[in-house]
């Protein structure tokens, strides 16, 4: 049955709160520990790393559980732990972002790891709703255009949230007249306090309205539970005659292979896995280093005006829901896998432009449209093959999201830890204006190559045809000619669906 217009709006807003945190811990997070607690470099770094490690290892552990069901309640179990995941982030969210004057002065050092704990709690409320929210789009269809239209509107929701981060961001900066035209001190802690309660409020909101409207069956089986289910299911559809109807012309994902079920071990060994864990981590480390450094590059590099650090990354966002419209058409003329390479193409042209030695304020929105733009289509791509190479294996979608997050979150915090840890060496003095150049430049043209060579290893695969569902071909003699999930001649949106972002964003 086709997912209604409310149930599809009511999934996408799901994931707001944890898009809109989102916003403020890559952009912002470097530059308020940095600027505004005036911590170093270095421990700034940890401190980032520390939440990345805490988010990589949950978010696999919670996949697992998502999977097997939650045998302690019968409110369903993907949106049982999203909204565990929604109550931490609540309750640490603040701490991070809102200074405690008393608590700082009171506590020194503790102050620091009290923030480290809280910066551990909010990543695993962060990768709670993360994990069941995407693994909740398997469950609520299996239609490929419906999957893709999910995932794209909530792309399209977490860019907008982006915005609306760096619209709150650049009225709040452009009202405080004390810190006009400076750059961002401790001064501005009352600023961040305003952003911060804003997040939560518009968050909390979304949140509710997803938990109120977005339907999923309360479930404790387990997976065996699960597969008994479907095999009775199948026998009894093979047994029982069938008509044709026209709403029966669109098939589901992997209709002819539904017997094939995937466990959590035949995942780590097959090699698409790894190849669109590779595509997906290198897609997510060039959106989060363009947004965390892009601040601290206008901040150290540039010297460009207060207002700079919220309209820049705003022109990124507005630019990034742009190209996820244009990636329809997009898709229709060139394919999924050769979008990719559009992408990367144009994140080399940014990181080009950003090298240059000097830039002039209007090119500095130039570089934020090319950045957004790549961002835009690397990410929507990989998370729409993700889904494809799940395909019907639903009983498992929680671990193959939780493990591939797993593999960006200690990518992207271990960079992010080399590149800050370098400031003491490449850096002349407290003069890094060099060297967030390069970051910005040669930073990123390593993981849009290696996104290249991702995309080369998966140029000729059909994906979704797993080694095992090769071997159950081979065994019954089934002939595989049959497009199994995903080739170049595919759409990500149905004809005439209308975008308005919730389908898939961020993750």
């Amino acid at each position: 049955m086709a997912l209604t217009r409310q149930v599809k709006l009511a999934y996408g807003v799901g994931h707001v709160f944890n898009d809109l945190c989102a916003s403020m811990w890559f952009t912002y997070l470097l530059v308020y520990l940095q600027y505004v607690l005036q911590l170093d470099r270095g421990l700034s770094g940890f401190l980032l790393l520390m939440g990345q490690v805490a988010d990589a290892v949950s978010t696999p552990l919670i996949g697992l559980q998502s999977d097997r069901g939650c045998s302690f309640c019968t409110y369903g179990r993907r949106k049982s732990w999203h909204a565990i995941g929604t109550v931490c982030v609540l309750v640490s969210f603040p701490f991070i972002f809102i200074v405690c004057g008393l608590c700082f002065a009171t506590l020194g050092f503790g102050y620091i790891l009290l923030l480290g704990f809280m910066i551990c709690l909010f990543q695993f409320g962060w990768a709670a709703t993360q994990v069941s929210h995407l693994a909740l789009i398997p469950d609520l269809t299996n239609l490929e255009a419906e999957r893709d239209e999910l995932n794209i509107i909530r792309y399209i929701l977490d860019v907008c949230s982006d915005v609306l981060v760096y619209l709150v961001a650049w009225i709040t900066f452009a009202e405080d007249t004390t810190t006009a035209n400076k750059f961002v001190d401790p001064g501005d802690a009352s600023n961040f306090k305003t952003i911060t309660i804003t997040v939560l409020v518009v968050g909390t909101f979304f949140s509710v309205l997803f938990h109120l409207f977005t339907p999923e069956r309360a479930s404790t089986r387990t997976q065996a539970e699960a597969y008994q289910e479907v095999a009775a299911s199948e026998t009894q559809a093979e047994t029982s005659p069938t008509t044709s109807t026209p709403q029966q012309e669109e098939q589901p994902v992997n209709s002819y292979t539904a017997h094939v079920r995937m466990m959590w071990k035949d995942w780590l060994a097959e090699p698409q896995f790894y190849q669109i864990t590779l595509l997906y981590a290198c897609s997510r480390l060039v959106a989060n280093l363009a947004n965390i450094y892009m601040p601290i590059y206008l901040q150290e590099t540039i010297h460009a005006r207060q207002e700079l650090i919220a309209t820049v990354p705003l022109v990124m966002s507005l630019s990034g829901v742009g190209a996820s419209f244009l990636l329809r058409s997009l898709r229709k003329c060139i394919g999924k896998k050769a979008s990719v390479v559009v992408g990367i193409v144009i994140g080399l042209v940014a990181a080009t432009v950003s090298a240059l030695p000097w830039i002039p304020e209007f090119g500095m929105y130039i570089v934020a449209i090319l950045w957004g733009t790549s961002s835009s289509i690397l990410v929507i791509i990989s998370l729409a093959f993700t889904a494809d190479l799940i395909g019907r294996s639903t009983e498992s979608s929680a671990f193959v999201y939780g493990s591939m997050s797993f593999a960006d979150k200690i990518i992207n915090g271990v960079a992010v830890l080399i590149i800050q840890e370098l400031t003491r060496v490449w850096c002349n003095g407290t003069n890094c204006s060099d060297y967030f150049r390069h970051v910005m430049s040669l930073g990123i043209f390593v993981p849009l190559m290696t996104a290249f060579i991702a995309i080369c290893l998966i140029n000729r695969q059909r994906l979704g045809r797993t080694q095992k569902l090769l071997q159950a071909e081979r065994e019954t003699g089934e002939a595989s000619g049959s497009s199994l999930s995903s080739n170049s001649s595919e759409l990500l949106l149905s004809t005439g669906t209308n975008l308005g972002y919730g389908a898939i964003t961020k993750a």
